[in-house]
């Protein structure tokens, strides 16, 4: 999601296709779940209209880390013991996963970084052509999958409006579909009809709307839905949870957020979905593909149904935000959490009035299947109150990773100053020079 410096706002869906000649079946794991891999020339058609850098100079820090390599995080050491039986499957070759890998080993990826090179002198042109489209479509063949070197040759960024909705004096543009971004405009507007502003009673109303919305989820694609979706009411009972369920609590993604003095704000989201997407390395050039079929449905019936050349709905959900005082890009990773993060961290700078980093340090919930999670730390009145209204209450410990870690940059209108806030519940970081 990019705003330039006269206020016009730009969604780029970096997501990729399913195969061609996928047979309408998806795997549950491997490269089979592969979809185009979109991020190389999303990357590059945003630098075409708004970049001021050589594409070179801008992929130089990432050859770096590659080549140079960094200490690995206790994220990372974590993420490669739990896959380590999926990564045995699918990257058996890569030296970082036979390595004995511990917080602050240094992880060098040579593959990846002389990769990285190529598109910085050659564009996308390096990624969807040649040797590394080949490379791709070996990968996949040898687990029988389906994606091949013509599926990439084809592959092209959607660009367009993004969808955008009033709330409290602001303006809220997210990622159109296939992005999941529509649910926290539903819950949104329903958040905005609320005239109470205790927030017990905004908790339970965010939850109930969220709940609802994601019963449309899979809906979200089909022609029109857009503008039906937006005035759905999402049958909120005020005085009582209704359990609804809906969210799942995958935890995944990569967020990043920017914003230059001269007004350019930008809002992304990056992920293979899961950790290390279908866990199939690539290893001419050292990076995984992703296992985006997962975000199909798994019932036919419906309209987010696997199928040859289509997009599944999923879960990045990059918001950019305006009102009087400023212009703000807002992400997090989180998978379904994504749009339950950004909606209570929307409540508590809109209506309440909290600082972006207030906003960040309080506790935070998130439901998932009927239950609602609840930081530890938070305020005991409140639990009292949404067990009160039926809510099935879970704790869950302090600086979980389901709730997110959301970073925020923008601009302040009145100074022309920039901001960045991170949030510290996952490895994250924030700097405004």
């Amino acid at each position: 999601m990019v705003r330039d410096a006269f206020g016009h706002v730009e969604a780029y869906n970096g997501t990729g296709l399913s195969p061609a000649h996928f047979d309408g079946i998806v795997p549950s794991d491997g490269a089979g779940t592969a979809t185009v891999p979109g991020l190389v020339a999303a990357l590059e058609d945003a630098h075409a209209r708004y970049g001021s850098l050589p594409f070179g100079d801008l992929m130089a820090p990432a050859v770096r880390l590659a080549l140079d390599g960094f200490p690995a995080s206790e994220s990372l050491t974590q993420a490669l013991e739990r896959q380590s039986a999926r990564l045995d499957r699918g990257a058996s070759d890569w030296d970082v996963a036979r390595a004995s890998v511990a917080p602050g080993v240094v992880v060098r990826q040579p593959s990846l970084g002389r990769m990285l090179e190529r598109i910085g002198v050659e564009g996308s042109a390096a990624f969807y052509t040649g040797a590394t489209a080949e490379a791709i479509e070996r990968a996949v063949s040898g687990e029988h999958g389906a994606l091949s070197a013509q599926d990439l040759l084809e592959h092209r960024t959607v660009q367009r409006a993004p969808l955008s909705q009033s709330f409290r004096g602001a303006i809220v543009h997210a990622q159109p579909p296939s992005s999941q971004a529509i649910l926290a405009l539903m819950a949104l507007g329903e958040l905005d009809q609320l005239e109470s502003d205790r927030r017990a009673q905004r908790v339970h109303v965010a939850v109930e709307a969220l709940e609802g919305a994601f019963a449309h989820r899979h809906e979200i694609t089909a022609p029109g839905a857009e503008e039906r979706l937006l005035r759905v009411r999402l049958g909120v009972d005020l005085e009582r949870a209704q359990r609804r369920g809906g969210p799942t609590v995958a935890t995944h993604t990569t967020a990043v957020a920017t914003a230059d003095v001269n007004g350019t704000v930008i809002s992304m989201v990056i992920s293979v979905f899961d950790e290390f997407g279908c866990a199939t390395l690539v290893p001419e050039g050292g990076f995984f593909l992703n296992n985006r079929m997962d975000g199909f449905a798994r019932d036919g019936e419906v309209t987010n149904r696997a199928a040859p050349s289509t997009r599944p709905v999923h879960t990045l959900s990059p918001l950019l935000v305006e009102n009087q005082e400023r212009s703000f890009a807002i992400a997090t990773p989180g998978a379904d959490g994504q749009v339950q993060t950004l909606t209570q961290l929307l409540d508590a700078v809109l209506v309440e009035r909290l600082t972006f980093q207030a906003a960040l340090d309080r506790r935070r919930w998130r439901t998932s299947r009927g239950t609602l999670f609840v930081e530890e730390g938070c305020e005991h009145e409140l639990i009292g109150a949404l067990l009160d209204l039926g809510h099935d209450v879970a704790l869950k410990p302090r600086g979980d990773r389901s709730f997110g870690a959301a970073v925020i940059a923008g601009l302040e209108h009145e100074h022309g100053s920039a901001l960045a806030v991170a949030d510290l519940r996952r490895d994250a970081w924030a700097a405004a020079y």
